[in-house]
């Protein structure tokens, strides 16, 4: 062990002075800018999750009582600010970047009205030791840092501007009633960011990639230090026919073209997080998944994206009244995008599919006969749309979005129950 420690010492020494001394001329780089996620939503079904229960009961409503009329506004309609980031970059050296990011995000208070608050989202230091000319790197990056899964499932996505992306979405995983009042428990998958470290390799070409972070677990929505348990995430991406299509994008380039026809991406992941929950050793908190991406151009212009992501989750919280309390959960993502070949609208016009299926608790006792539970937990979400593209900073879209519960736990205007949730919804991201 003492020896491979010093081999990698001297690695980093030759290497960093090595870079020093090719890069004499080199100066610090800064650059500033923001993310602003807003937009207009209309609620199209005039429903909601259901948040109240009158005194009247029913063994045939979903949580054994008649929901209550007039929940909330009737065609909900308004706009919103969803976040805004402040990114700052800073090259310091040729080793060494940095990162830091204010999040400025909303949030329902007390009294159901919408504040703003400010959250750190990234902080962080990235080193690299190791780089060569063929792409192979090694970097080093601890701080407040980014899920390594998540951005790269957004990239082949590419909508996050209108839909979080399968293991970022606050799926609904439990309710609970107290006394006339339904409280709706929702979580993602795990946080797009932490307290912690990251270990990066780039394999040359790019042909693939592999990361582990150890973290701290919370999530970037909880800082604190007094976490002895470390959760570790392990992710890796490969890319089949990065160097086929490097040499086609050479020739492209060399005939005064900026893009390829045919096969343009073909993109393989996989990941691994096991955590604790920050709770205690006994405490579970293991997510599993893949991906797969894949584009292909059209002649000239246009091109057509297909893509699937899968999350399975498994927590485990102890209970000595249960002998088994391992919740094992499921869920299922596939996207399409067509940007039809018409010159005339120069790819920035796609149309954009996608359809996710989650269950938050595969485990079906088969006894649960009322409320939001392991039996009836199944939920459905679809998102089509329209999305414009008029410059590579600004995207406009304008979709249709419906969410649907196994069991009615939605409720219209009216009080009439329903299991489907519907929205128009118009989005813009600005990104500078």
């Amino acid at each position: 062990m003492r020896k491979l420690i010093i081999a990698v010492l001297m690695l980093f020494i030759i290497t960093s002075v090595s870079i020093s001394q090719s890069k004499t001329e080199f100066k610090p780089e800064f650059k500033i800018g923001g993310t602003v996620f807003s937009g207009w939503e209309y609620n199209a079904g005039d429903a909601e999750f259901i948040t109240k229960l009158s005194s009247t009961a029913d063994a045939t409503q979903s949580f054994g009582f008649v929901p209550t009329k007039n929940q909330f506004e009737i065609s909900k309609n308004s706009f919103f600010v969803e976040r805004a980031y402040i990114n700052v970059w800073a090259t310091l050296t040729p080793q060494i970047k940095a990162r830091v990011t204010p999040d400025i995000y909303s949030y329902t208070d007390g009294k159901n009205a919408t504040q703003y608050a400010y959250q750190l989202k990234f902080a962080f230091i990235e080193y690299t030791p190791l780089t060569t000319e063929d792409g192979l790197s090694l970097s080093f990056t601890g701080g407040v840092v980014p899920n390594t899964w998540v951005p790269n499932i957004e990239k082949a996505f590419g909508y996050r501007t209108a839909l979080k992306t399968l293991s970022d979405y606050s799926w609904t995983t439990g309710a609970s009633v107290t006394g006339t009042t339904v409280s709706r428990t929702t979580a993602s998958y795990m946080s797009t960011a932490d307290l912690g470290l990251t270990a990066k390799l780039s394999l040359p070409k790019n042909y693939a990639n592999l990361s582990v972070s150890v973290l701290n677990g919370n999530g970037y929505r909880n800082l604190g230090f007094d976490n002895r348990f470390k959760d570790i995430l392990v992710s890796g991406f490969i890319y089949p026919l990065a160097g086929e299509l490097a040499k086609k994008m050479d020739a492209a380039k060399k005939s005064g073209k900026n893009r390829i026809d045919g096969v343009a991406d073909l993109t393989l992941g996989g990941y691994a997080y096991i955590g604790k929950q920050g709770n205690g050793e006994q405490f579970q908190n293991n997510r599993f998944g893949g991906m797969a991406n894949f584009k292909y151009n059209f002649t000239k212009v246009g091109f057509v994206k297909v893509g699937t992501e899968l999350s399975l989750l498994s927590n485990k919280i102890p209970n000595p009244n249960v002998v088994d309390s391992t919740v094992n959960g499921r869920g299922i993502s596939a996207w399409l995008e067509f940007n039809p070949p018409v010159e005339a609208f120069g790819e920035k016009l796609s149309l954009v599919a996608r359809y996710d299926m989650f269950d938050p608790n595969t485990n079906k006792p088969g006894t649960n006969l009322s409320g939001f539970n392991s039996d009836n937990g199944k939920q459905n979400l679809l998102m089509v749309g329209l999305f414009f593209k008029p410059a590579s900073i600004l995207t406009l879209g304008l979709n249709y979005q419906t969410t649907t519960y196994e069991k009615n736990f939605a409720v219209k205007y009216d009080g009439t129950p329903t299991s489907t949730v519907s929205k128009f919804v118009f989005n813009t991201i600005l990104d500078f």
